[in-house]
């Protein structure tokens, strides 16, 4: 079959298809890229990847141009498969560099004198051709990782097929009346059978990977119009599910009218310009969660409450009072300890099994669900204490009217701050016995990156420190004193705290200055001086970069986070390979640990060995959502002695 190829320009130019192109280049097989990125645009034959190529290079040279930057017309000139091409059988620098774990402590001089030791001396011209080939292959990898990044626009239902997907397939769709994106996902939805045989030419694999790239770029078919009684369920269905899938209003599913008999609260006013409860909790999701793992915890407890306000008790956010928020503890208290029949007897709508399903089911599967068994008293508590804070939020952008979640009074508030004080430590962590593991081959006398790493491994443990507190330490940083030593942080939301420097954190720290050729005197002036002052601002630590051969005595380039954690990651599965066979679920643990658990054994730890929990929540800088006084007035010197006889039992 002749497949058309249609000019640059008139076909959406996707990442998909520069990530196509960039994996050929980079030498993957050109049938197993093509299947990674382009299976939309049906089964891989040679002569159509080619000529998508060609398509891709010359839409890559419109852009180039329609960007203003000439320059990069030539660097997608070449054919992306010749791009590797080599006279010589020797690695280039950059495939030398990543035999070595630690390249990215070395400088490019000092990689190109290792490379030399081993392959020799090559002839000048053969040099400069490797050379011109490297430097050429570099920008046209940074080339396309500038147009990869650029901001495209996304399939929209009104767009025409062509726009968007392959030209046979387009033909074939637009043949059988479907010619906008809307109607195929419409079509796919509602057809009768697997082959699809409505539509000539595109069978059930062509249908598949059509649904897979549609639910990839969240183009929906229109929702039925909602029955006047809900439908009965699919066999195996269930009504639950995530918050993205979750539509508003749910079918089958009429919100009751306001308990009080009056018109529930108007939200035509509010100031998150959003129409129902889902969009009002992504909205709050936006604003508040600051990374991933807020998120996914934000996210879990406010969907729970969401599909727990619609299919158990048909209210609105709004319509929800006081009675419905002591319920719903209740409800969270009990789901999964109850047998079905007690829990049906209580008066609830769904089976308690339908709300609980695997532990690691996917979110696009229809094994998840919003539990994974009964939860704890902390857990309960964590959930509320979350409902609060976007009951909060809601409530001060006008979206709500009255936050229902404050009536449940202070004893709630207490219990909410100790169970997230002391959960937040007990996640993933090693026990005495394991750090032990972790820290006993390492030496304050040892080579300089066994130095480094101690003094990571203990300001991690001895002092809590997230690794993106411990890169931005600088020698002003130190606080020496006759006795005591401390270390100024500076933590989340650019707050700075001092935290304790026990006996075994500053033997690993003298001895790691000592390797980088920093004297004490050069700390005490970098103590006295002000920020912005060189000696002030120098990195605490330091990559080895342009120091081989002992070319410069002292190291000035800060460590980068992914020196930083690759050299952690390193030692970890090290160590986990030492138990292996002996111990084989402590090595699972050890291959999966990360900076972070340096951080929640410090936590975990110092509160088995009686380190009071103000001074390790002040010493870990932790900031909840309900931060009470306590954390700032635990006494300094307190902590300090007591972290100094928590750390010295490893020491």
């Amino acid at each position: 079959m002749t497949r058309e190829l249609v000019p640059a320009g008139s076909r959406e130019l996707t990442r998909d298809h520069i990530r196509f192109y960039r994996a050929v280049m980079d030498g993957v097989e050109m049938a197993k890229a093509w299947a990674t990125y382009l299976a939309v645009d049906g089964d891989y034959q040679d002569t159509l990847a080619k000529a998508t190529l060609g398509w891709v290079r010359q839409a890559l040279i419109q852009e180039a141009l329609d960007a203003g930057q000439p320059a990069l017309v030539g660097l997608f000139r070449r054919e992306p498969w010749r791009v590797k091409t080599s006279t010589t059988t020797k690695p280039t620098l950059a495939e030398f560099s990543e035999r070595f774990a630690d390249a990215g402590d070395w400088s490019e001089v000092e990689l190109q004198a290792m490379w030399k030791e081993e392959y020799g001396e090559t002839n000048p011209s053969e040099a400069r051709a490797a050379a011109r080939r490297e430097r050429l292959n570099q920008r046209l990898r940074q080339a396309l990782q500038l147009l990869e990044r650029a901001t495209r626009r996304s399939p929209a239902r009104e767009d025409a097929v062509e726009r968007w997907l392959a030209p046979n397939l387009a033909k074939n769709l637009a043949a059988a009346g479907l010619a906008s994106l809307g109607a195929v996902a419409d079509a796919l939805t509602a057809r009768t059978n697997i082959r699809w045989k409505e539509v000539p030419g595109v069978g059930d694999v062509w249908a598949r990977r059509l649904q897979e790239w549609f639910d990839e770029h969240g183009l929906k078919p229109h929702p039925p119009a909602l029955p006047l009684a809900p439908p009965p369920p699919p066999a195996n269905a269930s009504r639950l599910v995530p918050l993205e899938r979750f539509e508003l209003p749910f079918v089958g599913v009429a919100p009751l009218p306001s308990p009080t008999g009056s018109a529930p609260f108007s939200q035509a006013g509010n100031a998150l310009g959003v129409q129902n409860d889902r969009q009002a909790i992504e909205s709050w999701l936006k604003a508040k969660a600051s990374n991933a793992n807020t998120l996914r915890s934000y996210r879990k407890n406010a969907e729970r409450l969401l599909l727990w306000c619609y299919l158990e008790r048909r209210r609105t956010f709004s319509q929800l009072t006081v009675d419905d928020a002591t319920h719903y503890r209740s409800w969270l208290e009990n789901l999964g300890r109850l047998d079905e029949a007690t829990w049906i007897k209580a008066g609830w709508r769904l089976p308690a099994s339908e709300w609980i399903g695997k532990r690691a089911a996917k979110r696009d599967t229809p094994e998840w669900r919003p539990f994974d068994g009964p939860l704890s008293p902390d857990s309960v508590n964590q959930d509320l204490l979350t409902i609060r804070s976007l009951f909060k939020y809601l409530k001060e952008f006008r979206y709500l009217q009255d936050n229902i979640w404050d009536a449940l009074g202070k004893t709630l508030a207490t219990r909410i701050k100790l169970a997230d004080a002391t959960e937040q430590f007990v996640g993933r962590s090693f026990t005495d016995e394991e750090w032990r593991h972790v820290v006993s081959p390492l030496s304050p006398d040892g080579p300089e990156l066994e130095r480094r790493l101690l003094l990571v491994l203990w300001l991690g443990f001895g002092c809590g420190l997230r690794a993106r507190e411990m890169l931005s330490l600088k020698l002003g940083s130190i606080r020496p004193g006759r006795e005591k030593w401390r270390l100024k942080v500076l933590g989340k939301g650019n707050k700075t705290r001092l935290v304790p420097l026990t006996s075994p954190t500053r033997l690993a720290l003298l001895g790691y200055l000592d390797s980088v050729k920093v004297n004490f005197d050069k700390v005490i002036e970098a103590t006295r001086a002000r920020e912005g002052h060189p000696t002030f601002e120098e990195p605490l630590l330091r990559s080895r970069r342009g120091r081989r051969g002992g070319s410069s005595p002292e190291a000035r380039d800060a460590l980068q986070y992914t020196q930083l954690y690759d050299s952690l990651k390193s030692h970890l599965k090290a160590r986990a390979a030492e138990l292996a066979a002996s111990n084989p679920e402590a090595a699972a643990k050890f291959r999966d640990a990360s900076t972070h658990w340096l951080r929640h054994t410090c936590a975990t730890l110092a509160l088995k060995n009686g380190v009071p929990l103000p001074g390790v929540q002040k010493l870990l800088g932790h900031t909840t959502l309900n931060t009470t006084s306590t954390y700032v007035t635990e006494d300094d010197e307190a902590l300090g002695v007591d972290m100094e006889r928590f750390t010295s039992r490893f020491s």
